[in-house]
C-alpha cells in the first residue's frame, strides 16, 4: 500500500517542484548564453553595474528556488493531512507512518533534484565565466593547482580521498534533507495543539526547533575544537595523520546526530498524527 500511496503523492506534488527546477534550468541557459556575450568586456560603469546585477539576480533566483521547495513540501503536508483534504487521506487504509514515509521520500527526493539542479547551475556559470573571462593558459594553471595541491591535501593532510570526503558529505546532505524535511512535518503537527492560528503556531515550532538544534549543534559539534583554539599551534593537537581522522570524525557525528533527531522528529509526527489528529 505504501507503493501506490507514492505514486498518489508524486502524481500531486511534482507539478510544481518541477516548474521550479525548469525555472532554474531556464535562468542557468539564460546565465550561460549571456557569459558568452563581448559585451561584459567592456570597460564601461554601466557594464559592471548590469553584471553586478545579473550576478545578484541569479544568486537570489537559486535562493528562491531552493526555499520555494521547502515552504512547498510543508504546505503540500499541511492541505493533506490537517485541511479539508485531510478528512479523505486519514481514512485511506493506510497508517499515519506510512503517511508519513510516502510524503517524506516524495519530497526528499525533489529536494535532492533540486539541490542537484542548483549544484550544476552554479558549475556551469562558473565554468562559462571562466571561458569568457579567462583564458587556455588560466585553466591550465587552475587545473596544474588542484593536481598538485588540492589533491595531495586530502590524502597527506586529511588521510582520505577527495572521493571519501565527497561520499561523507553527500551522505551528510541527504540525511540533512530528511531532517529538514521532518523539521517541517513536526512543526505542522505540533502547531495543531494551539486552539486558533495554527498556521502561526508551526511557524513557533519551527523556530523553536530550529534555534534549540543550531544551538544544541554548535555545543556538541565545537567541543572538540576548544583545545585548537586555545593554543597557538594546531599541529599540538593533529600531528601527522590525525587531522583527517578528526574532520572524519566531525562529519560522522554531523550524520549520526541528524539521524538520530530525525528519527526522534519522526515519531513525534507519527504521535500527532495518531493520538492528536485535529482536522480544520
Amino acid at each position: 500500500m505504501l507503493g501506490k500511496l507514492f505514486k498518489y503523492d508524486w502524481k500531486s506534488f511534482w507539478k510544481v517542484p518541477a516548474a521550479i527546477n525548469i525555472f532554474l534550468l531556464i535562468i542557468t541557459a539564460i546565465g550561460a548564453i549571456s557569459m558568452a556575450s563581448p559585451l561584459w568586456k567592456l570597460d564601461y560603469d554601466l557594464i559592471n553595474v548590469l553584471l553586478v546585477l545579473s550576478i545578484l539576480f541569479y544568486y537570489l533566483a537559486l535562493f528562491a528556488g531552493s526555499i520555494a521547495i521547502f515552504v512547498y513540501i510543508a504546505v503540500r503536508y499541511y492541505k493533506n493531512v490537517y485541511s479539508d483534504e485531510g478528512y479523505l487521506t486519514n481514512t485511506l487504509p493506510v497508517t499515519p507512518r506510512e503517511i508519513i514515509l510516502s510524503k517524506m521520500f516524495v519530497g526528499a527526493i525533489w529536494t535532492i533534484i533540486t539541490s542537484v539542479v542548483i549544484f550544476f547551475s552554479v558549475i556551469i556559470l562558473l565554468i562559462c565565466a571562466a571561458m569568457s573571462f579567462g583564458d587556455a593558459a588560466e585553466w591550465a594553471e587552475i587545473y596544474q593547482v588542484f593536481r598538485t595541491q588540492v589533491l595531495p591535501f586530502f590524502r597527506n593532510e586529511l588521510g582520505m580521498s577527495i572521493g571519501i570526503f565527497l561520499l561523507l558529505t553527500i551522505v551528510s546532505m541527504i540525511v540533512g534533507t530528511f531532517l529538514s524535511i521532518l523539521m517541517l512535518y513536526s512543526s505542522v503537527s505540533l502547531g495543531q495543539l494551539f486552539t486558533k492560528h495554527k498556521v502561526a503556531g508551526a511557524v513557533v515550532w519551527y523556530i523553536a526547533q530550529y534555534t534549540i538544534l543550531q544551538f544544541g549543534t554548535s555545543i556538541i559539534m565545537n567541543i572538540p575544537l576548544i583545545g585548537v583554539f586555545s593554543s597557538t599551534n594546531v599541529d599540538v593537537f593533529f600531528p601527522d595523520g590525525t587531522f583527517g581522522t578528526f574532520i572524519k570524525a566531525v562529519l560522522g557525528s554531523s550524520i549520526v546526530l541528524s539521524a538520530i533527531v530525525s528519527v526522534a522528529l519522526f515519531f513525534i509526527t507519527e504521535y500527532m498524527l495518531k493520538k492528536k489528529l485535529n482536522l480544520e
